[in-house]
């Protein structure tokens, strides 16, 4: 059996050094989502200049790069040795083979609109698209085995929905910035819960801590909230001086870690650690 720490709570985390996950001779820069390799490692998606790089969590600076046919959003791991990377303007899942301290690209495969979020579920993936609003589990093939729109719920469920994040026990996480929810789907797209609190105003990337936790970037509420799956509740993180712009989260189990990544080309990941 899995075991977790106790639950996050407000003022738990302190403040480290920021990371620095760029290099040289760049200028603009924006990072849009996080995936925790290891305690030492993690895969950052690069905006502005189209890369995914693979960063020392420890130290700091890019350990290697891989330049995408396009611009990333999302990106997760597969499993498999290998992590995938959405491409929202190529309409494009683009595959990267991670091995050891250096990354390649693998293939690519199409899909059917706007993919912004995506998570590995049970040898599938699970991805968001935007314009319009919906979900689809997909093979690592491309193949659609289910979907979720609003036609299919029956309600207004997604407007915008970004990044996706999966539990221990497989329950799948979604953020909406404009319905301002987090949705949570069994492992085949069926909706168990719809969270909203006047709290949380903007979400964008989003964690799992537990399988009653999930640490939520809210831009517009500039602080990072917790939900506590099991009664609503959402607690804000970091105290009312919050972060300003937090766009994109990830948490690393083994080290107790909270990376955050800002919006407007900030150069560095703002680290926490539990206390």
């Amino acid at each position: 059996m899995y075991c977790f720490p106790a639950a996050l709570t407000a003022g738990c985390l302190h403040r480290e050094k920021d990371l620095d996950v760029t290099s040289r001779g760049e200028n603009g820069y924006q990072i849009y989502d996080i995936a925790v390799v290891s305690p030492t490692r993690l895969l950052v998606t690069d905006l502005d200049n189209h890369t995914l790089r693979l960063v020392d969590s420890q130290n700091g600076g890019v350990v290697s790069q891989v330049s995408l046919p396009g611009w990333p959003y999302g990106v997760c791991l597969t499993g498999d040795g290998r992590a995938a990377v959405t491409l929202p303007s190529e309409k494009r899942i683009q595959f990267v083979r991670v091995d050891g301290d250096t990354l390649s690209l693998d293939k690519s495969i199409t899909v059917k609109g706007t993919v912004m979020g995506l998570v590995s579920s049970s040898n599938h993936l699970v991805v968001s698209y935007q314009n319009p609003g919906r979900v689809e589990r997909i093979t690592m093939e491309g193949r659609i085995t289910h979907e979720l729109n609003n036609l299919t719920a029956g309600r207004k469920l997604f407007e915008y929905p970004n990044f996706i994040t999966t539990s221990h026990d497989g329950r799948i996480y979604i953020s909406d910035r404009g319905t301002h929810t987090i949705v949570q789907l069994s492992h085949n797209l069926q909706v168990l819960q719809v969270f909203t609190s006047p709290m949380m105003k903007a979400p964008l990337g989003i964690a799992s801590v537990s399988n009653n936790q999930v640490i939520v970037a809210d831009q517009g509420s500039s602080n990072i909230l917790v939900l506590d799956t099991t009664t609503g509740t959402m607690t804000p993180l970091l105290g009312i001086q919050g972060i300003q712009g937090p766009y994109t989260v990830g948490w690393c189990h083994d080290s107790q870690k909270l990376y955050v990544g800002l919006y407007g080309g900030i150069r560095n990941l703002n680290v926490y650690t539990r206390t």
